[in-house]
């Protein structure tokens, strides 16, 4: 058995992992001018930037991401230039690849339309949320939005990934984590989406024993996709032994 590995830099000279199947680098938040950072402070673009060639062992797919937390405006891609523009710095600059984290209400008829398109590219998709609270209670006002999106995005046929983000700013509780990562996993499940397309991620920060130890267990119980690691360059040597062995890499 081998399962997806993958993680996230901000920074395009920090290589991924020789084990990562996946790496992506963002986050691009200023999603009018398509830079990191912000409007008034932009950081790299996709539109300039090449996609990194990694270290001599990485044999993996890169992609960039498009969105992230503080990403804003709210409802991007807002039009089909907009689509043009994903696809087209994607194609140019030599990516495999967008990675949607959608943090700021993006539009997802438009999500969509961009994946479609990029697929018609041969280039890769994936689709990022947090897969807590709100989309394991789909009554409440967020959880039905919530649910709406992503059930879209399935029955699209168009993202190659579904990625459940189980964390905030370091690794959830105990209770936060019994009580919403599998059953968010599941729900996705429930949806149709195929078993090798969900993927569950975490952080370094906050990673114990026991909770990264119940993450793969879902990943190897449920049989999904695989796990992406946000801040995987903090990881320590043991937990990352750990996730070698029980994946296969």
């Amino acid at each position: 058995m081998s399962k997806l590995l993958g993680g996230w830099s901000m920074s395009l000279t920090r290589d991924p992992l020789n084990e990562f199947d996946y790496m992506m680098y963002g986050m691009v938040t200023n999603l009018d001018g398509l830079t990191t950072g912000t409007a008034s402070r932009p950081g790299w673009s996709p539109e300039k930037s090449a996609k990194p060639q990694g270290a001599p062992g990485f044999k993996g797919q890169t992609l960039w991401v498009y969105g992230g937390g503080g990403c804003s405006p709210q409802e991007k891609p807002s039009d089909i230039n907009d689509v043009s523009r994903i696809v087209a710095a994607t194609v140019d600059k030599n990516w495999d690849g967008v990675d949607f984290d959608d943090e700021c209400n993006m539009n997802m008829c438009l999500v969509i339309e961009a994946m479609k398109q990029l697929k018609e590219h041969k280039k890769e998709t994936s689709f990022g949320f947090i897969a807590g609270y709100s989309y394991n209670h789909p009554t409440t006002a967020s959880g039905k939005k919530l649910n709406q999106k992503v059930s879209s995005i399935i029955a699209s046929g168009q993202c190659n990934r579904l990625i459940h983000y189980c964390y905030a700013a370091a690794m959830w509780n105990k209770d936060d984590i019994l009580g919403n990562v599998r059953q968010a996993l599941e729900r996705s499940l429930a949806f149709g989406i195929e078993k090798e397309k969900v993927i569950l991620a975490l952080t370094s920060r906050g990673l114990t024993d026991w909770n990264l130890n119940y993450f793969l267990d879902q990943v190897i119980d449920l049989d999904i996709g695989g796990l992406f690691i946000w801040r995987y360059d903090q990881l320590s040597a043991d937990h990352l032994q750990i996730i070698r062995n029980r994946l296969g890499k």
